[in-house]
């Protein structure tokens, strides 16, 4: 009888090992507390993460029940639901490229970001606009950085307590008693000072102290009068007290594609049919363009048309509120413009002759400048300006210069320049546009 009483206990103790959880620990990641049983794990997380609480009970089976909470952690990341701030610099077909505010945490790991945004609504974004970004998982180390997007809300605000850090060290700064910048757009509001960039991005952040009237917010676009200007070249910032703060007048919609000329070089003569998808509106085409360019291309270039007249190349110009980013390029001053572009279009692809039908072009709107910002544009071209041909050319160069004037000299990181290899059929296009 004795025997018979102890088989049920013993079962009921195997039992109670096997499955009754027991407290095992609390950590010291903001609380996270731990229950373990022999075949399953209970763990109630709360867990500082990304300057928030991760708070979730979850349930964890055979050998995820011996992993330590360190790994079971970060196994729980790729489906952790993070929220970043931010503002747009750029906006394509299908992605944008956002800049984290200062002070969120994802400016640790990148100062640019790139999002895939295809599917999501249409939330009247545009450059300039502040945006809030939810996204799961970890921002992955490329450059841009990108992250897994879940959506997107367009912010109208975002104010801040006092800002008390130093925003650049004024006894390395230079100072400037002139004009460093002129239309700027607002991106983070303080109680004493608030932050703004560059109506058209060149990597330039500027605080200016004061504070700010409650009739603007973050992403109006302003002009300021300011004094006490210093600017630091290293980290690209600068620091003002601002005098007075107004609505800027300056319409920054429509951006001008000057004289993309398109150079055709088959192999040997034929018809080619060209057809060019702008987004935007064409103001001056030659030949004219009727749904497309129908010419006769020989080897050397000569284009000619269904009535026998002659080209050297096809030219178009239009207007797009297409945004052009300057964050990537070169800072160069007026007597090294016409060296500089040289070599530049060099390295893009251009031959002597197309090079010096370029810079004659533009040299005269530059020289003059006492520096110029220029960056050769990629997709932010290339998709808003379609090239199709009826038949595909081998070789396919594209040249487009975004380029501003500037009274001081910006540090920017340097744009890497290379070109295809030219053979079989080659297309040559180039064009620019200036950002005022």
């Amino acid at each position: 009888m004795k025997k018979r009483i102890w088989i049920p206990i013993v079962i009921v103790v195997i039992l109670a090992i096997l499955f009754v959880p027991i407290p095992t620990g609390t950590m010291k990641d903001g609380g996270t507390k731990v229950y373990s049983a022999l075949t399953y794990k209970i763990v109630k997380w709360n867990r500082l993460y990304n300057d928030d609480m991760f708070t979730e009970t979850k349930v964890y089976f055979g050998t995820d029940s011996w992993k330590s909470i360190d790994d079971l952690f970060a196994e729980e990341q790729p489906n952790i639901d993070n929220v970043v701030r931010a503002i747009i610099i750029e906006i394509n077909e299908s992605s944008v490229l956002i800049e984290p505010l200062e002070g969120e945490l994802e400016r640790n790991s990148s100062d640019r970001i790139i999002i895939d945004v295809s599917n999501f609504a249409d939330i009247g974004a545009k450059v300039g606009s502040l945006v809030e970004v939810t996204y799961k998982g970890l921002v992955m180390e490329s450059y841009p950085a990108q992250i897994k997007a879940t959506g997107w809300k367009k912010l109208a605000t975002i104010n801040y307590p006092e800002y008390t850090a130093e925003w650049l060290d004024k006894t390395t700064a230079q100072k400037y008693d002139n004009n460093v910048f002129s239309d700027i757009i607002i991106t983070e509001i303080y109680s004493n000072c608030f932050f703004a960039k560059t109506v058209n991005p060149i990597s330039f952040t500027i605080k200016l102290n004061g504070t700010l009237s409650e009739d603007f917010c973050v992403g109006d676009q302003v002009i300021c009068s300011y004094e006490n200007t210093y600017y630091d070249a290293e980290n690209n910032r600068a620091e003002c007290d601002f005098i007075t703060v107004e609505a800027s007048a300056l319409n920054t919609e429509d951006i001008v594609f000057e004289k993309p000329v398109i150079y055709l070089y088959p192999e040997e003569t034929m018809d080619i049919n060209v057809k060019l998808l702008f987004d935007g509106d064409l103001t001056c085409t030659y030949p004219s363009y009727e749904n497309g360019w129908k010419v006769t291309a020989r080897s050397d270039g000569t284009l000619t048309d269904e009535s026998g007249q002659s080209y050297n190349y096809l030219y178009w110009e239009g207007e797009s509120n297409v945004q052009y980013n300057l964050g990537e390029g070169f800072c160069v001053q007026s007597k090294d413009t016409a060296k500089f572009l040289e070599v530049a279009l060099d390295k893009l692809g251009l031959t002597r002759c197309e090079a010096n039908e370029f810079i004659v072009y533009w040299l005269p709107m530059m020289q003059n400048n006492e520096y110029n910002i220029i960056s050769f544009q990629g997709d932010a071209y290339t998709n808003s300006a379609k090239l199709s041909f009826d038949t595909e050319p081998d070789t396919l160069i594209r040249v487009f210069m975004a380029w501003q004037a500037s009274s001081v000299y910006v540090n920017i990181p340097e744009q890497e320049l290379k070109a295809p290899l030219r053979e079989g059929f080659i297309v040559v296009e180039w064009g620019g546009t200036e950002i005022k």
